[in-house]
Parts: structure tokens; sequence; C-alpha cells
């Protein structure tokens, strides 16, 4: 485990075992001096699973968290780096490193992230709804810490005195976007979100949702879309909805198209493109009923329960 590598001294790692249906966690926990296991009795998605934890740990008083995702390789440094930044700017509720998308191990010096695709600050596109992670490229991993509209959830360092609302990641997510509507919820309340380019996570992606329950991320991403450029461009006083409509109508034309587009096309591409467009389907109904959380009508593409 990467995390028995870091230089940083003072660390207590606090794994989710998220309602794993064979105590999956606990198993895990045992394997390795010092980490502890919390299990929750069922699965409460990214966002509720990271809630309780957080919860756990600050009723322990915790200064500071970093969140990370079960399927990421930190490098030895990054947490010391990540700290040195949060220390330098007292304003900075999250902090999140430069992510690289890869196959990851368990074994950092002897993976080979040659061909892997590093991502930078998050960006959010209100007018054709879309979040996204900007590459890395024109970014030296020397530079000083950038502002981001966004962190990917995937690994987050979190100033816990910023954290004053009754939730981190807002349940009504369940899974998908609780990343991109806490840094937007945060930076409204004067705190900044900041992008480190010399701390590293390396980042397998998508294994909490692989095999059928890719369907699960068809649902949650199209409902969730919906969900948080709603919220987002809806919010604040009689003033601020005024001058948001027209961005809110372009942001949902664009949603909607996408859509549309999907329905047309996706009957026309077998079974998979079938079973995505049901996803996507249940998602928009959803939305359009208010129904949030975790959803009800996912049985027929798999179970599984997600360990954080």
């Amino acid at each position: 485990m990467s995390l028995a590598q870091l230089s940083y001294p003072r660390v207590r790692t606090l794994l989710i075992d998220n309602g794993s249906a064979n105590s999956d966690g606990i198993a895990l926990a045992a394997e390795f001096a010092g980490v502890k296991c919390f299990r929750l009795a069922g699965n409460q998605g990214f966002a509720g699973g990271f809630n309780a934890g957080i919860k756990y740990c600050m009723q322990r008083g915790a200064q500071w968290m970093w969140l990370l995702n079960n399927d990421t390789v930190v490098e030895p440094d990054t947490l010391s780096i990540l700290m040195a930044e949060a220390l330098k700017n007292p304003r900075a509720a999250a902090l999140g490193a430069a992510v690289h998308y890869n196959d990851v191990g368990h074994n950092v010096a002897t993976q080979n992230y040659a061909d892997a695709v590093v991502t930078g600050p998050g960006q959010i596109d209100f007018l054709r709804a879309k979040t996204y992670l900007r590459p890395l490229n024109n970014i030296a991993s020397n530079s000083p810490a950038i502002s981001s509209q966004w962190l990917s959830g995937s690994n987050m360092l979190l100033r816990c005195s910023a954290l004053t609302d009754d939730y981190v990641f807002d349940p009504d997510y369940f899974l998908y976007f609780e990343d991109t509507e806490f840094c937007t919820r945060v930076r409204k309340q004067g705190w900044q979100c900041l992008f480190v380019p010399g701390a590293c996570v390396h980042h397998a992606g998508g294994a909490s949702t692989t095999g059928e329950l890719e369907y699960w991320r068809a649902y949650y991403y199209t409902r969730n879309r919906l969900l948080f450029f709603g919220k987002a461009l809806g919010g604040g006083n009689i003033f601020d909805k005024v001058l948001s409509a027209p961005k809110t109508v372009l942001a949902f034309c664009s949603i909607f198209a996408h859509l549309l587009r999907h329905f047309i096309v996706l009957p026309f591409r077998g079974r998979h493109g079938r079973k995505q467009l049901k996803a996507e389907y249940l998602g928009l109904r959803d939305y359009l009923l208010g129904h949030f959380g975790r959803a009800t009508c996912l049985d027929w593409c798999g179970k599984r329960c997600l360990v954080i």
C-alpha cells in the first residue's frame, strides 16, 4: 500500500467499507499495520461514504483530512507537498494533486507511468453543461498552486475548519458531480480550491463501476449533470437568478441535445447501446420526478457495493 511509503510524518489511515457484501474492508485493513476500518451497514455511495468517514474523523479532532479513492496510488512526497501549499494558503478549503490516469498497482516504484494521461485543474463550462479536468501539458510540475473551479474527488486534502455545512458532499448526488458541487459551494463561501501541480496521484479511474455497473455511471451522470447545473445556475437571490437564466437555458439545451442524440443512435448499437439508453432515460426520469440519492431502479444492471 503506497500510503505506508508517505514521507509526511503524522498520518492515520481510515478505510471506509461502504457496505461491502463480505466485509472486504475489515479483511483488507487487517493486512496493513495502523489501518483502521470503519464499516457502514449499507452502500451510501461516494458522497455518503466519505461523509460518514469525515464525520468520524472530525468527531475525533481531525484538523486535516486527505480523501483518496480505493483505486489510487500516491507518491511518497504527495501529502507533504499538499500540506506545504495548504499552510501557505490559509483560505484554501481543498487542495488536489495532478491525477495520472492509468492502470495502478501496489508498488509505485515498479510501475510504468510513461503512457499516463495527466490531468490538471478542474473547469466548468456552464454554457455547454460540462465539467472537465484540464490537461497538464502546459503546466510545469514546479509551478505554484493554481486556483481551480473544482478538484477531482479521487484525491482531495480538506481543511476541517472550512467544513461548516451539515455535509461535505451533498447526499443527493450519491455518485458523480458531488466533488464539483462541493467545490462550487465552498468557493461561493469565500474559500479557495487549489490545484497543486507538484503533487501526484495515480488513478485507475472507474474501478468501482466496471462491467455491468457501467450503466450506474450512465444513470448517475445523466441525473446528476441535470441536478448540478440546475442548482449551480439557479441558486442565489432573485438578482442572481435573473442574471443566470440565459446560462441555465443554454446549459439545459446542451444536456437535452446530448440526450436526444443518444435516444436516436443508441438503439442501433446493440444490447450495450440499449442498456445505456435505458440507464440515461431512468436518470432523466428521476431528475424530473425529484428522486435523488441512491437510485432504486438499477437492480437490472448489476449489484455491487463500493469500497472507498
